[in-house]
């Protein structure tokens, strides 16, 4: 067993629970003999065969020429839903903005505001359109997206108050331009950056906030207003969003709800389907129009991953739970920043901690719970496409974990390698499986699916080979040779970490034998692998003290998957 102590003090530090800190809130009191876990080592290897599109299944995929079948899509879309299309440079430059709302405000407002009376025409239940009410028509006035959502909120402080009303103090602290009079683009645009930096830059805000303060006092009230208004605003947001998803609005549309078409699309891959939890929708000040899964870790793995070494540290698991013990990784020190390595005969990996590992991806790392972060100012008609994109990416992943949960035996386990996925398939996979489930509801109401098709327009027009785009057609390239969408998705999940083996399926191998000699194709990917170093701790108050760490040096027969 080989460890590195000198290299370890140097990454890892000790971790010490802050003087007087008080347990976090939810956490039950310690037993006498404080609570003593294991986070087994974690290896993220660098795959080659994820980097690398096979030959045959990226000429099949050329075939259909995506490129014109993104832009014939999103065209027919926009037009459909009485939206003018974005073309060329203006695609570019204001997509953002514009399924935010902040670009062509007045027509996107039009057409969602039409679509929402479709959708509310066709709910089927009274308590369920009372509960639509609530949300996007309380008082009888259409709230659609953030922005109306926070001029709402400010309104019941001040009843009168208007956008126009903060115009003097965004002029006079620099955040509108004199001569902008466009009230249903600019000042939403001018108040969105502000509480976007309210958010992420506290300095930079206060010297903001202090600018304002100069102004006209009663226009620096009303841009605080509306300021309040948009932080209040997030909760419309996942009420909105969580209403598509759960409620039961659709109607002869194959499903009661969103859940229950996810659920359908999912049901032939388990013996016993059950339906998948939705993800907790959680809004985030990003500044664009962004949302990204955030993967939890089924109950089975966790038990993999942290082992309990004490009668305390199971009692302590049976009164607080999985998620809190998930918490408490989060607070083991993050370590240093320098890049650490450890090279092997056969790799090279780089050193981390998992509260490092969390706070460097978007996704974030070991969560308790499946979640969807998302800007909230895409508006909500247009968004749901991409929740339910990033939706098939949780379900994905979590088929992964649950697979590897069912592989490791073993009661001396020392590593843990989670898995990856090549990365064209997994954005293709979440654009085909959202696409099939939303198709219905986009047919009836195009605006629902004009969010992502407008993304992939963008795409293509920046690169073919973008992820999304070219991902899509190699699955969609794929699903027209199976057929049946259940194995498509049986058949990607089988052999995520090992693409190429999806040539093997007799079918496949027999419709691209013509294309067997085309070259693969390598793309550029992370230069290392991860590893995690193996951790012993305890929990005082939800906060963990390290007792020991140690590196387990793969490949020297002291480490097992």
């Amino acid at each position: 067993m080989k460890s590195c102590p000198t290299l370890l003090a140097l990454l890892l530090g000790v971790a010490v629970s802050p003087a007087g800190a008080q347990a976090p809130s939810g956490l039950r009191s310690e037993p006498d003999e404080l609570p003593r876990f294991k986070l087994r080592q974690l290896v993220l290897r660098r795959n080659e065969a994820l980097m690398k599109i096979p030959g045959p299944w990226l000429r099949a995929a050329a075939a259909l020429a995506p490129e014109s079948l993104t832009i014939r899509a999103y065209r027919r879309a926009a037009i459909a839903s009485g939206v003018e299309p974005l073309e060329g440079d203006e695609l570019k430059s204001n997509r953002s903005h514009h399924v935010m709302g902040l670009y062509r405000r007045k027509e996107l407002l039009a057409a969602s505001q039409r679509t929402l009376e479709s959708i509310r025409s066709a709910i089927p239940s009274d308590s369920v359109r009372a509960r639509f009410d609530g949300i996007f028509r309380p008082a009888g006035m259409w709230i659609v997206d953030l922005h109306d959502a926070a001029l709402a909120s400010a309104r019941r402080r001040s009843p009168d108050l208007d956008w126009d009303a903060a115009r003097p103090a965004l002029i006079a602290a620099h955040w509108m331009a004199a001569d902008e009079t466009v009230s249903e683009e600019a000042l939403p645009r001018a108040l969105y950056s502000l509480a976007v930096l309210a958010q992420n830059d506290s300095t930079a805000f206060a010297a903001a906030r202090l600018r304002l303060s100069r102004a006209d006092s009663a226009s620096s009230r009303a841009v605080l207003l509306l300021l309040q208004g948009y932080a209040e605003g997030r909760l419309w947001y996942a009420a909105a969003l969580n209403f598509f998803l759960r409620e039961p609005w659709l109607n002869g549309l194959g499903g009661a709800s969103i859940r229950d078409r996810v659920k359908s699309e999912w049901a032939a891959l388990s013996a016993q389907p059950a339906a998948p939890p939705v993800p907790a929708i959680q809004p985030r000040w990003f500044g664009y129009p962004q949302a990204v899964p955030r993967y939890g870790v089924p109950a089975e793995l966790v038990q993999q991953i942290v082992a309990a070494e004490s009668p305390s540290a199971s009692a302590w698991l049976d009164r607080n739970g999985q998620a809190n013990l998930l918490r408490a990784l989060k607070r083991l020190p993050p370590g240093d920043t320098n890049l650490a390595l450890l090279r092997t005969k056969r790799e090279t990996l780089r050193l981390t901690t998992v509260s490092r590992r969390a706070r460097e991806s978007l996704n974030g790392f070991l969560e308790p719970e499946d979640a969807i972060v998302i800007d909230p100012a895409y508006m909500p008609v247009l968004a749901l496409s991409a929740i339910v994109h990033e939706w098939q990416h949780l379900l994905f992943h979590r088929a992964q974990l649950e697979m590897l949960a069912q592989s490791i035996t073993g009661e001396n386990l020392l590593q843990v390698e989670l898995p990856g996925v090549q990365p064209y398939l997994a954005e293709g996979f979440a654009e085909w499986s959202a696409e099939r489930i939303l198709a219905p509801l986009a047919q009836r109401w195009p605006l629902l699916a004009l969010g992502e098709l407008e993304k992939r327009a963008d795409m293509v027009q920046r690169g073919a080979d973008e992820q999304h785009v070219l991902g899509y057609a190699l699955v969609r390239a794929l699903a027209l040779q199976i057929q049946e969408p259940a194995r498509v998705t049986a058949l990607l999940i089988q052999h995520a970490e090992q693409p190429s083996r999806v040539l093997t399926h007799p079918g496949v191998r027999k419709a691209w034998a013509r294309y067997r000699r085309s070259p693969d194709r390598t793309l550029s990917g992370p230069a290392y692998g991860t590893l995690i170093p193996e951790v012993t701790f305890t929990i005082e108050n939800g906060y963990p003290d390290v007792v020991t760490t140690r590196i387990l040096v793969p490949g020297t027969g002291d480490a097992a998957r």
